[in-house]
């Protein structure tokens, strides 16, 4: 019987439920794309070439571990290089047939302008040892392999495209000065599909060794396999051999991962955005459908007091309303799986645009992500419901009698006690960066502004009627008679409109948290870094950045006080919490130490960096407080490779935004990275010096170091501000569908409660009202209701913002995108009035007469 009563409701009251269908559909569509993006990290990326014809290939491990009480790991950028001894190690295991050690450098050809080859639109070329070659494996067209040091291997797609061939010489730009090398051969790789991602030259194996530039290190070990043999338990002996030794075996897909660094980068990019925006998605679609349900609800007041009136229990109208949210969430969230899917292609290849991950990252979408899809919209679906049933038992049977439908804005005692204690959170979370300097104060405050958005939510009523009543003087004198009617109405069904105010106060304020603490954190590295570049002149370029040799260079020219080349990694700090580690990420910088002073100024504020050599290290203010380190004490760090280092803290700085929280000697990342080239070198001229002779001079090193650029001015490298960009979009991307999605369901909502108040637009028809003072009080209304969200949605983040701006930059002034705040105003304000007065048009369609005997 039950069921029975769920269907009829179900079919008699369709539009009712339209506003939840669409909105579970539309968190189902986000959950989908979001889940696929993170398969998508999760799986192999590209597919290997190098390595295809190496069945198993060992890496550095992709994690490190911090103990310090627990122990917790944290994922790396690319896997750690290895020590050259694990290629004996390798060998002497069962079932393999040979090892073969593998370096990676850059390497690119110098065309006849003294240029570097474009690379014909794909990635940079780089170059190997010839006898890494076997992996692939890459068999001779032409020629010989190389024997001697000046002597080269390129690929016959590469080898085509400079229109080279064996026995002439070719100008290669490496991790050393250009020189010339001799084309000893055209090497293929064996049944190959298409393009290498990444050019390939192969040189004699010292010369691979001297131009990777890091002694003892390899970049992987590439293992052939006995014939017959199983590659997985091959791998399962070498993990035993190796064990304790930071090395990893990689089979199948997985191998990718160690030949091509951006994938792994873009893999751990994917997963760590797609699993924050998912469970956010998740809760703003509780939100949403809360909403939605909580207008239904609203609408139905008096069929649900009638069935308690004929003596239906509590129990059976949960029941009752559990079983239509179920049926409508497991309909919709199945339809919004389809379309997910391509709005996860869509947001894969916009990431692709902006460089979070290549071009050619394989799309991996399958049933999981639907799957996972379907459960969380229904779990949120029935969440949602739960909260709203109560309001449904909670109605009087007497009820059921009235004719008013005129509902109070007061709370349950139990919503407003939790809505008003988030609120009290929020702010006191907001207000952290006033006191503590940490990333965990930062991160609090911008929590602290979300909790207060979802703490105004559910106190929209009383926040609406409050509103309402400020607004009551100053709209009735401007508007008159309809201004009257409309203020009266917004105020007598503050808990209608908030259904619609409630989401698009929401969309307004998560778009400024979002948008707002990214772009201020850019900004202020810009200005950070113009302000602490005090050289006059940046070099930058090359095959992906000015090689070492360059910083000495560059010093010996006349005029020249002071060099110093800047290599920028990421690396970890840890300290421990209560009673386990607790990691964080920081941008650092690796500098060669000699008059650092003269060519940058950190913004010291403790300790000096004159003393920046062996095991030390400065760091940011922001890092010391969230370290709890000062001068002369030690930090926990892991560097690129994983390793663990505890430097001593010589020097405490302000601007960690423009030059990185970390600053090292360069030979401690270089020891421990896989980087051969500088990622920029900064010079300062002598006092008195012809800065345009030193100019002159500094850009006569293109002729040895081909692609040099020198740039008269400091600030952000090229690599930073790209970095920044990504970073900016990379946050508006995902919110730009968010707010879609929010957009989309405020405009279902304020739609359906306005198509529900046919009656009472007829019966102001009746008693005198002409349809133009109908259209007009609702136009009062539709801006009230714009008005009160924009408003409310600008000022609760307002606090957040401000102390965040004080946390990363000192100033209580966040960099505010004017123009994009004044476009996200726009939209909202054309979503609410138009869901409110096309809908209002459509109702006055129908006849007084007619509208007034219309069910509710």
């Amino acid at each position: 019987m039950e069921f029975k009563l769920v269907l009829m409701t179900l079919r008699e009251r369709k539009a009712g439920l339209v506003g939840a269908f669409i909105a579970l559909v539309g968190a189902s569509m986000l959950i989908t794309a979001f889940g696929v993006l993170l398969q998508s990290g999760l799986g192999s990326g590209v597919a290997t070439q190098r390595y295809a014809g190496a069945p198993v290939v060992v890496g550095g491990k992709q994690s490190f571990k911090v103990t310090d009480g627990k122990t917790k790991s944290k994922s790396l950028l690319q896997p750690a290089p290895l020590n050259s001894d694990a290629v004996d190690k390798v060998a002497s295991v069962e079932g393999v047939q040979r090892a073969v050690p593998d370096v990676s450098f850059p390497a690119e050809v110098v065309d006849g302008h003294g240029g570097l080859d474009d690379g014909g639109g794909e990635q940079a070329s780089a170059g190997h040892s010839w006898s890494s070659s076997v992996l692939g494996p890459f068999v001779l067209d032409k020629g010989q392999a190389p024997q001697r040091a000046g002597e080269v291997v390129l690929d016959s797609r590469l080898a085509e495209r400079v229109k080279v061939s064996p026995g002439q010489k070719v100008r290669l730009a490496t991790t050393q000065e250009a020189r010339e090398y001799t084309v000893t051969g055209v090497a293929s790789l064996k049944d190959q599909g298409g393009p290498l991602r990444s050019a390939a030259l192969f040189f004699s194996d010292g010369e691979a060794t001297t131009l990777y530039g890091h002694p003892g290190k390899i970049d992987a070990v590439g293992v052939l396999v006995a014939p017959g043999t199983d590659p997985g338990k091959v791998a399962d002996r070498i993990d035993k051999k190796l064990a304790g030794s930071g090395a990893d075996t990689y089979l199948g897909e997985d191998r990718s991962q160690v030949e091509f660094h951006d994938v792994a980068s873009a893999q751990s990019n994917l997963v760590e955005l797609a699993g924050s925006l998912g469970a956010t998605v998740v809760l703003i679609a509780m939100i949403v459908v809360a909403s939605t349900l909580a207008l239904n609800v609203h609408q139905r007041r008096r069929e649900l007091a009638l069935l308690r009136a004929v003596a239906a229990t509590p129990r059976q109208i949960y029941k009752m309303m559990a079983a239509e949210v179920l049926i409508i969430s497991l309909v919709a969230s199945v339809i919004g799986c389809l379309p997910g899917i391509l709005v996860a292609k869509v947001l894969m290849g916009a990431l692709s645009v902006i460089g979070m991950v290549p071009g050619d990252f394989a799309f991996s979408a399958g049933p999981i992500p639907c799957f996972v899809a379907v459960v969380a919209s229904v779990i949120a679906a029935e969440a949602a419901a739960v909260g709203v049933a109560r309001k449904a038992v909670a109605i009087k049977p007497v009820e059921a009698m009235g004719e008013a439908q005129i509902e109070p804005a007061k709370l349950g005692r139990g919503r407003a006690f939790f809505g008003v204690l988030l609120f009290l959170l929020g702010v006191g979370a907001s207000l952290l960066p006033l006191f503590f300097g940490s990333v965990f104060a930062v991160a609090g405050a911008g929590t602290g502004g979300l909790v207060m958005i979802i703490a105004v939510l559910m106190l929209a009523p009383p926040v609406v009627s409050m509103a309402s009543r400020l607004m009551s003087g100053p709209v009735r004198r401007r508007t008159g008679p309809h201004g009257y009617l409309a203020v009266a109405n917004t105020r007598a069904n503050a808990r209608r409109l908030a259904a619609g105010i409630g989401p698009l106060t929401l969309a307004i304020g998560f778009a400024l948290v979002q948008l707002c603490i990214p772009t201020t954190t850019s900004a202020a590295a810009s200005d950070q870094a113009e302000a602490g570049i005090v050289a006059e002149y940046t070099l930058q370029g090359g095959p992906g950045g000015p090689p070492i040799g360059v910083v000495k260079e560059a010093a010996a020219v006349p005029g020249v006080a002071a060099a110093t080349g800047v290599i920028r990694v990421q690396v970890h700090g840890s300290r421990k919490v209560i009673d386990s580690p607790e990691i964080f990420k920081y941008q650092a910088q690796g500098v060669t130490p000699d008059g650092v002073a003269k060519t940058m100024d950190l913004g010291v504020t403790e300790g000096s960096l004159d003393n920046l050599r062996g095991d030390v290290a400065a760091i940011s203010g922001g890092a010391a407080a969230t370290l709890g380190a000062h001068v002369g004490d030690r930090v926990r760090l892991n560097l690129p490779d994983g390793a663990e280092i505890k430097p001593t803290v010589v020097a405490v700085y302000d601007r960690g935004l423009g030059f990185g929280d970390v600053t090292l000697p360069q030979e401690t990342v270089l020891a421990h990275s896989t980087r051969q080239l500088e990622d920029a070198v900064f010079v300062k001229t002598a006092p008195g010096a012809d800065k345009g002779q030193v100019g002159k001079a500094l850009r006569g090193l293109s002729g040895r170091y081909p692609g040099l650029k020198v740039l008269d001015q400091g600030g952000l490298s090229a690599a930073q501000q790209d970095q920044a960009t990504s970073s900016v979009l990379t946050s508006a991307l995902p919110l730009a569908l968010v707010f879609g999605y929010l957009a989309i369901s405020v405009a279902n909502t304020l739609v359906l409660a306005t198509l529900g108040r046919v009656r009472e637009f007829s019966l102001l028809r009746l008693v005198g009202a002409p349809r133009d003072q109908v259209v007009r009080m609702m136009r009062v209304e539709a801006g009230m209701v714009v008005a009160i969200a924009v408003v409310v949605g600008t000022v609760v983040p307002l606090l957040p913002l401000v102390t965040v701006s004080l946390g990363l930059t000192g100033s209580p002034v966040p960099h505010f995108p004017v123009l994009l705040y004044l476009g996200i105003v726009a939209v909202t304000a054309l979503i609410g009035l138009g869901a409110i007065l096309v809908p209002t048009k459509l109702a006055l369609r129908t006849r007084p007469v007619e509208g007034i005997g219309l069910r509710e």
